[in-house]
């Protein structure tokens, strides 16, 4: 990922879509949202949710995320509090919380849209 594609990311604002519920160790889980395609498509893309891992658990940075994606907070924003909860995996975080959110999107676990300033 290049240094500008991540600062794009960054600036985004970020939504979940997917259901999802917190363990008893505060850990998410995220369940891939179905398709709503019809006809054929619609049955290439519910065998593929069917062969594929519906339920995503996340480790406990992806937990700490996943509760931030709120639709009010910029990705650098989550970056920042993520780092500060974190400061042992700090290196790259912007990087990584990028790839993670960007990972999430094409999943449709979430939407991204671009931050207005005001």
């Amino acid at each position: 990922m290049t240094v500008d594609a991540e600062e794009e990311i960054l600036s985004c604002v970020p939504r979940r879509l997917a259901e999802w519920r917190a363990d008893a160790d505060g850990r998410v889980v995220a369940e891939r949202p179905r398709t709503e395609a019809r006809g054929l498509r619609a049955i290439i893309e519910h065998l593929r949710w069917f062969m594929t891992h519906p339920r995503i658990r996340l480790d406990e940075v992806g937990s700490f995320v996943w509760q931030r994606l709120d639709g009010e907070r910029t990705l650098g924003e989550i970056a920042e509090e993520t780092t500060g909860a974190f400061p042992d995996r700090a290196e790259g975080m912007g990087e990584r919380l990028a790839l993670f959110a960007t990972a999430l999107h094409h999943q449709g676990l979430i939407e991204l849209r671009v931050a207005h300033e005001d």
